[in-house]
């Protein structure tokens, strides 16, 4: 959630003012720039996704919820918080129902965790799998490399997979 992540940028920059002040100017100037850089970002989610035809996001985990939350999406994760935990198969048919039900198009897995169980929904539901970065390690599978480029990767996988126009 790039307003979010204003907020903290915000508080770092005031915190490198407070104790390095003879750069304060400096901290405050390149805290304005990158905010601008999120402020921008979130406005081309919103619009981006605005328009998609699915707002239910099957996720490898539970991931993707300031993203879900901030875009209006439902998160509908295949395991919990913690995606070592495997599911069941119970679990796993629970969500290809649901997937099925709901004519969902796109199981999201990522990159930092195995695309097994999301790529078992998809075989299970004819539903393709993509992946989206959730930023927490940058790795050789993120598609840029900082926030900003992985965030705008992971916007052009959502409109594709949630049939955004």
């Amino acid at each position: 959630d790039p307003e979010r992540y204003e907020a903290v940028s915000k508080a770092i920059g005031a915190r490198l003012s407070t104790v390095d002040p003879g750069h304060a100017a400096d901290y405050a100037k390149n805290t304005t720039a990158f905010v601008a850089k999120l402020v921008a970002l979130d406005q081309a989610f919103a619009a981006g996704t605005k328009t998609c035809t699915t707002k239910d996001l099957v996720t490898s985990h539970a991931a993707f919820g300031y993203l879900s939350t901030r875009y209006g999406f439902t998160q509908v994760p295949i395991t919990g918080l913690d995606p070592e935990v495997e599911p069941s198969a119970a679990d796993l048919t629970r969500i290809a129902d649901f997937v099925k039900a709901n004519k969902v198009t796109t199981i999201y897995a990522e990159t930092l965790v195995e695309p097994k169980f999301a790529q078992t929904v998809g075989d299970a539901t004819g539903a393709r799998v993509a992946t989206l970065d959730p930023i927490e390690g940058l790795t050789s599978k993120s598609v840029g490399s900082d926030y900003l480029e992985v965030m705008l990767s992971n916007l052009a996988t959502v409109q594709q997979g949630q049939g955004c126009s």
